[in-house]
């Protein structure tokens, strides 16, 4: 089979970019895999960390790229551009399966659905309007708002060019938003192919992210937590509350540096590993609540492992998202996830034995730490279940077997219409 993957930066240190060359490298094993994209950076770190042997097999090579040059800035051009050079490109490419994260180029046989930028534009207005930046910052986020709005209209309908469409969201509540927003998908899915053949076909199918569970893995507790709290002055029984991502302010830094102000318990401890450029404005407000001597700023991290196993609890009081994988690698990780109820929060702490989902505000925040802080067995409990959810549902091996299914899905279907028509066309 022949498989291109579109997507405008691929690297692994941003979530959907990863799960991309994940889910790629697991395919190019056996099939021709491309990869259209503007920058690439394939190489995996840490890879003494893992740990073990398992999953050595994906280590190699074998993806191509097709890079598509074009200008990384504003947002607006470097979206704009690559979407054109792309539709123009993949006219006279010849692929089984174009497989696009979002809406990069509108020839796409299949999409995964990491956000629906329409929900998510909704979900950051308040955000935006209490935000500190200037008048050009958000005529840029305007223009770029508008230009991925217009691709997704253009790029999910039933069928394209190449004939239907498959819709991979990754978590329930990204499919209902898909659906909520282009309704059209299901609805004419159903009514237009009663006549054919496998008319059981389902155009969205949820696949969720993953995490590398030989990296993220509660065993780097004995090789790397003593070491990482005191590089960064922690005491062997602080409790240590992780927070992982940049953008801040969407993912709710500022809502729990709030909370930890209500917990007066000196022993609890943030620690924010990555960075955000727009970041300055939440460093001044741990000075303004006089949090310095209870919040670090590890930066952006390449061994973020390491940092899950320092931890003690995940918290993530997240405006929007579509599955966080930063959720899904703290799990992995043995730790429980405390997050707000955006899409992803249900399939992984629906059960509330994994973590707990609370209210965007910090008072819910702080209580359901001091929860945890203050029963060590149930903190242990969740966090082993979390990694035994992680290692059932999330492992990037069973991700990436349960895409190719759709692929040979999409492709028998495409097959039995082409039969279907062409018997019609005999009669």
């Amino acid at each position: 089979m022949r498989i291109a993957y579109v997507i405008i930066n691929a690297n692994r240190h941003e979530g959907t970019s990863r799960a991309v060359l994940e889910v790629a490298e697991r395919l190019a094993g056996v099939h021709r895999v491309d990869i259209w994209a503007r920058t690439f950076e394939a190489t995996r770190d840490q890879v003494a960390d893992r740990g073990t042997t398992n999953g050595d097999a994906v280590f190699h090579d074998k993806l191509n790229l097709q890079r598509i040059a074009g200008p990384g800035r504003p947002e607006i051009a470097d979206f704009g551009s690559f979407k054109l050079v792309a539709d123009r490109r993949l006219k006279t490419a010849r692929y089984d399966i174009i497989h696009s994260a979002g809406p990069n180029t509108s020839l796409a046989d299949v999409y995964t659905i990491q956000t629906v930028h329409s929900v998510k534009v909704a979900q950051l207005s308040e955000v935006r309007k209490t935000s500190s930046a200037g008048l050009l910052r958000r005529l840029s986020w305007r223009l770029y708002d508008g230009a991925v709005l217009r691709a997704e209209r253009d790029a999910y309908q039933t069928f394209g060019p190449r004939g239907p469409k498959l819709f991979l969201p990754v978590s329930v509540g990204t499919r209902d938003e898909l659906i909520a927003c282009y309704p059209d998908i299901q609805a004419n899915c159903e009514n237009s192919l009663v006549d054919y053949p496998l008319r059981g076909f389902d155009p969205i199918a949820v696949i969720p992210n993953g995490a590398d569970l030989d990296l993220f893995h509660p065993r780097q507790r004995e090789r790397f937590r003593s070491e990482v709290r005191q590089k960064h002055g922690f005491r062997d029984d602080d409790f240590i509350i992780l927070f992982s991502g940049g953008d801040w302010r969407r993912k709710g830094l500022d809502l729990l540096l709030y909370a930890i102000t209500m917990l007066r318990d000196d022993g609890v401890r943030l620690l924010v590993v990555g960075d955000d450029r727009n970041g300055n404005e939440i460093r001044s407000m741990v000075d303004k609540l006089e949090l310095a001597s209870r919040v670090t700023f590890a930066g952006f991290r390449k061994d973020v492992h390491r940092y899950y196993a320092a931890g003690d609890l995940f918290v993530f009081p997240t405006s929007y998202e579509a599955f966080s994988l930063a959720t899904i690698e703290a799990a992995a990780s043995g730790l429980p996830v405390v997050m707000t109820p955006a899409s992803g929060a249900v399939d992984l702490l629906g059960s509330g034995d994994c973590g707990a989902i609370v209210s965007r505000d910090p008072h819910s925040i702080a209580e359901q730490i001091r929860v945890y802080r203050r029963n060590p067995e149930l903190l242990a409990k969740h966090g082993a279940n979390a990694r035994a959810k992680a290692e059932r549902d999330y492992s990037w091996d069973g991700i990436a077997k349960q895409t190719l299914g759709v692929y040979e899905r999409l492709i028998e279907y495409r097959k039995a219409m082409s039969r279907s028509v062409q018997l019609g066309q005999g009669r």
